[in-house]
């Protein structure tokens, strides 16, 4: 082999190191772009930082957020197409909760039967969280008469599901998993 040729397969080899390094540099700097723009879509309060969670001493670990998700102390409320990229309870984990907690429904405040529900839910350590009536809003109008938040849902169906307490809870003390339009706004209640 001369000089030359030798020159060329290094010039080669270099050439080659350079593209790749290029590419994977141009990789990761997309990869970055993205996450950044898809953590910017996810308003500062609910990035999990700033939510408490509550051990109830559930079998399965779960932690429960002490409350709705909030920004400037209002409850949040999303499309599960936004809300499903968060940490939302699974229906195995509602049914859980209901197992292995004691629930306390009361009515707060009844105007024309629909009324502000407080669920207290206490959990075998003593622990307890507080489930309130907060709506849904359905094309920028608010409805209030049932405490709503997503499950995590991974059907193809239209509609979500989602927890619903409502006012006859309190005469069967029950709560009914029910399906939403993904369209609509629920609050959102976080596990971990």
């Amino acid at each position: 082999m001369n000089i030359l040729e030798n020159a060329k397969k290094y010039a080669e080899g270099k050439a080659n190191q350079a593209i790749t390094k290029a590419i994977a540099d141009a990789y990761v700097e997309g990869y970055k772009a993205g996450y950044k723009d898809r953590e910017e879509e996810i308003p500062m309060d609910l990035r999990d930082n700033k939510t408490e969670y509550v051990d109830l001493g559930l079998p399965s670990g779960t932690l429960w957020a002490s409350d709705y998700e909030k920004s400037n102390d209002e409850y949040i409320y999303l499309p599960y197409e936004k809300a499903k990229h968060m940490k939302l309870p699974t229906e195995k984990q509602w049914k859980e909760l209901k197992d292995f907690c004691d629930i306390t429904y009361s009515n707060v405040v009844v105007v024309n039967d629909d009324g502000v529900i407080k669920a207290t839910v206490t959990g075998p350590n003593r622990k307890s969280i507080t489930l309130f009536t907060t709506g849904y809003i359905e094309l920028e109008k608010k409805s209030k008469d049932s405490a709503l938040f997503w499950l995590h849902d991974e059907s193809e169906a239209s509609k979500k599901k989602a927890v619903q307490l409502h006012t006859y809870n309190l005469i069967n003390n029950s709560d009914v998993i029910c399906s939403y339009p993904a369209g609509f706004k629920l609050p959102i209640r976080l596990v971990r």
